[in-house]
C-alpha cells in the first residue's frame, strides 16, 4: 500500500496533534458536523473551512464516517437522487 504525498502529511500532522491537550474530542467535533458537511457538500474545502475539525477526521474512523455519511447524503439531496419519504 502507497500512501500519497497528502495523505502522509495528513497521517503525521495527526500523530503530532493528536498528543496535544487542546485537541479537538469527539463530542466537540460532533456538534460542527451537520453545518460543515452543509459547506462541504456545496463545494467547500474541509481543511479550508475548519481544519481543527479535519485533523480530527483524520485520526478518528467513527467521526469520520459521520461525516461522510452526512456529506454523501446531503449531495445526493442537492443532486435530486434522494428517493422520496
Amino acid at each position: 500500500m502507497s500512501l500519497q504525498t497528502d495523505e502522509l502529511r495528513k497521517l503525521l500532522d495527526c500523530i503530532v496533534t493528536s498528543h496535544r491537550d487542546d485537541c479537538l474530542d469527539c463530542e466537540s467535533c460532533g456538534q460542527q458536523l451537520d453545518c460543515l458537511a452543509e459547506r462541504v457538500a456545496a463545494g467547500g474545502s474541509l481543511d479550508d473551512l475548519l481544519p481543527e475539525v479535519s485533523t480530527h477526521l483524520c485520526c478518528c474512523r467513527d467521526c469520520f464516517e459521520e461525516f461522510e455519511a452526512l456529506v454523501a447524503i446531503l449531495r445526493a439531496e442537492n443532486e435530486g437522487s434522494l428517493g422520496a419519504v
